[in-house]
């Protein structure tokens, strides 16, 4: 379990997040609602350790173990992973040498490029992507439906725990989300635990939510399960 006690977060003094205490069980799925800037994103950011962030207090811990003074490799190497709302380009770092880095770093190992073309190609056959995309620059020139594509390939890489999706429908067509909650489905399994931040609901129409979460205004207003989706869409956040 990934446990998240009395969480306030600043930016510039600004409150983000306030007192915010919650707890993600491996083998349950969850959605955090909210309107746009709610604290959604933020969350997430605070969770993986973006410096940007100011926490004024906290307890983060993995199996009951503390993890706040851990870096965001670390934590990475943990179990947590973020899917970005938006994705940067890294110029002249490769695919293929990105998606060994990360393997390797995660395993403690050094793969030879012959040793790791057989672990990622079964990989990207599964997932029908074409073997060129192994040669391009991280995410330079992708499509949205392309980069999303790449996150998926590193979750099948890296087989996380807790997997925050921040709006990954964003720059979806209607296919390409029905596409994505296919393949997220087919990799969720009780040893993780699929985590969405959104604030439509295209995606997780096609996943089992185990609990819902809202916030508003930076504070949590409300914890159900997925029947507070079909109240939300009825009534609003309001």
């Amino acid at each position: 379990m990934l446990t998240i006690k009395n969480l306030s977060v600043t930016i510039a003094n600004k409150e983000i997040l306030k007192d915010i205490s919650l707890n993600f069980e491996l083998g349950k799925n969850y959605c955090i609602l909210g309107q746009n800037g709610s604290g959604k994103s933020s969350l997430a950011m605070t969770i993986m350790w973006n410096p940007k962030y100011s926490i004024e207090s906290w307890v983060l811990s993995i199996e009951k173990k503390n993890i706040n003074d851990l870096t965001p490799n670390e934590r990475a190497k943990l179990g947590i992973f973020l899917a970005f709302q938006h994705i940067p380009e890294i110029k002249g770092v490769k695919v293929f040498e990105f998606l060994r880095s990360i393997y390797d770093a995660k395993n403690g190992t050094t793969t030879s490029f012959l040793g790791f073309k057989k672990i990622i190609e079964p990989m990207i056959i599964e997932l029908n992507i074409d073997k060129e995309f192994l040669r391009r620059d991280l995410n330079v020139g992708f499509s949205g439906g392309e980069r999303r594509m790449l996150e998926i390939l590193q979750l099948k890489l890296l087989e996380p725990k807790y997997i925050f999706l921040d709006e990954i429908d964003s720059g979806l067509d209607i296919d390409a989300i029905a596409s994505t909650a296919k393949i997220l489905w087919n990799i969720n399994n009780k040893k993780n635990s699929l985590i969405f931040i959104t604030h439509v609901f295209k995606i997780i129409e096609h996943i089992q939510i185990d609990e819902v979460v809202v916030l508003e205004k930076w504070l949590l207003k409300a914890k159900w399960d997925k029947k507070l989706i079909e109240k939300i869409k009825k009534e609003g956040f309001k």
